[in-house]
């Protein structure tokens, strides 16, 4: 993958979660009406991820629960409970669930990209 120029939707999920800041989780289905597909094929991408620490994709959860995570759950706890975004019962808080609210926390945090469909 290409960070200067990712050519995937598997790339571009990579890079916008990325963008998500420690403390924060995304929905599968956030994730995927940003990308413009399913969020079975975000559980894909996520399992395809062989760099667990440039590629946090243990921020990806479902809405109801954690979600899967290819090291096993409780590893995915425990670096959610490392990055503070789990509560007391072990559930994510600070929840992105919506491409509005995926880029009003990127803006508050200065995590923003800038996109420029000119340069050739």
């Amino acid at each position: 993958m290409s960070w200067k120029d990712p050519t995937t939707r598997r790339d571009i999920a990579y890079l916008l979660l990325t963008i998500v800041p420690p403390g924060y989780t995304i929905t599968y289905n956030a994730l995927a009406q940003l990308l413009g597909t399913s969020p079975r094929a975000v559980g894909a991408y996520m399992r395809a991820n062989r760099d667990l620490i440039v590629v946090p994709c243990h921020r990806v959860v479902a809405k109801r629960r954690l979600g899967g995570f290819s090291k096993g759950i409780d590893f995915k706890k425990k670096l959610l409970k490392i990055e503070g975004a789990l509560d007391g019962k072990a559930r994510p808080r600070n929840v992105i669930d919506s491409p509005s609210e995926f880029w009003q926390v990127a803006e508050k945090h200065g995590r923003g990209i800038e996109v420029d469909l000119d340069d050739p």
